[in-house]
């Protein structure tokens, strides 16, 4: 056999040897992120049919049930007035169907959390493309702001503009704003870092040789390369985001009553703790449950994305 028949049996050889990915999929296969996967389907399709679901009940959540309360205005009956017409309780003081109320809350709290993830990650991603593409004082302008944007005290500028604000400007896109425009600075870090990263390489300096455009760059070289890492951040940050809406409806700052919100109604039940533990525990859960949910959802799609992770 000569040395020509048995190059192709080689390279045959070496490229049954060479590691191979898994597709990503299978990687939600598994029971955690499986579950953790119809959890934040469900909580999806909960906030984007709130209404349909709490009429299940027979309920709504801007309608009182004074007769659910008892003379302290305390919900009267089993675990917060637990019973087949108010699945989860009601609400004391106001006798309002809990099971509605967290239902709907889920639409405020996922639409602000996605909202924001979604407008910060637009804004990180074309200042550190353009950082790390670029470079020179565009890159220290942008490191500028983003140390400005990381020093500056969130919650203080939230409480201090939500003040600013009239009562009837939509809350909720306001908390989408404020929230946004502050979670921005760590995806343009990693980017830019990656950035600087795909510009060195051959195929990107053979394309500026001939004369490609910075959009060109942009749309076909660039941001395919980051995008693995763009969504593996974003779906990472998301919890976070969520919980920064819960907190600051906590801190009396978020959606106005009655409008439901889960950080409002934790807010709401911390003063009936002792008389109703109910109150708190089903907002919680609710919270609790799908940010952990997304955590989960987001390590599983970072290993699978991560290049060491080849099999």
């Amino acid at each position: 056999m000569t040395t020509s028949d048995a190059l192709p049996v080689e390279a045959a050889a070496s490229t049954d040897e060479r590691p191979s990915r898994a597709p990503v999929w299978r990687s939600f296969l598994r029971p955690v992120p499986a579950t953790a996967a119809v959890v934040v389907v469900i909580s999806l399709l909960s906030a984007i049919f709130a209404s349909q679901l709490s009429a299940l009940s027979g309920n709504d959540p801007f309608t009182y049930h004074a007769d659910a309360l008892g003379p302290d205005t305390s919900p009267t009956g089993f675990f917060g007035g637990v019973s087949a017409e108010h699945w989860f309780g009601v609400e004391p003081g106001t006798g309002r169907d809990l099971f509605s109320l967290v239902v709907h809350g889920a639409r405020v709290s996922l639409l602000v959390g996605i909202a924001s993830t979604v407008l910060a990650t637009v804004i990180g991603v074309v200042l550190g493309i353009v950082a790390g593409a670029v470079g020179g004082i565009v890159e220290k302008l942008v490191d500028f702001a983003t140390d400005v944007t990381l020093g500056f005290p969130f919650l203080i500028f939230a409480i201090a503009l939500s003040a600013l604000f009239p009562l009837e400007a939509p809350r909720a896109l306001l908390l989408t704003l404020v929230i946004g425009m502050f979670g921005w600075p760590g995806i343009a870090r990693v980017v830019a870092a990656e950035t600087r990263v795909i510009v060195r390489q051959p195929y990107v300096v053979a394309s500026r040789v001939m004369g490609a455009r910075f959009g060109h760059l942009f749309r076909h070289q660039v941001l395919p390369n980051v995008a693995s890492t763009v969504i593996v951040y974003s779906c990472i940050s998301l919890p976070g985001r969520i919980s920064a809406e819960a907190t600051l409806s906590f801190l009396g700052v978020g959606v106005l009553p009655p409008t439901p919100s889960w950080g409002r109604s934790i807010g709401d039940a911390i003063s009936w703790l002792l008389v109703d533990p109910a109150f708190l525990l089903f907002p919680a859960a609710a919270l609790f449950v799908v940010t952990f949910s997304f955590n989960i959802l987001g390590d599983t799609l970072r290993d699978a994305l991560d290049p060491r992770g080849v099999r």
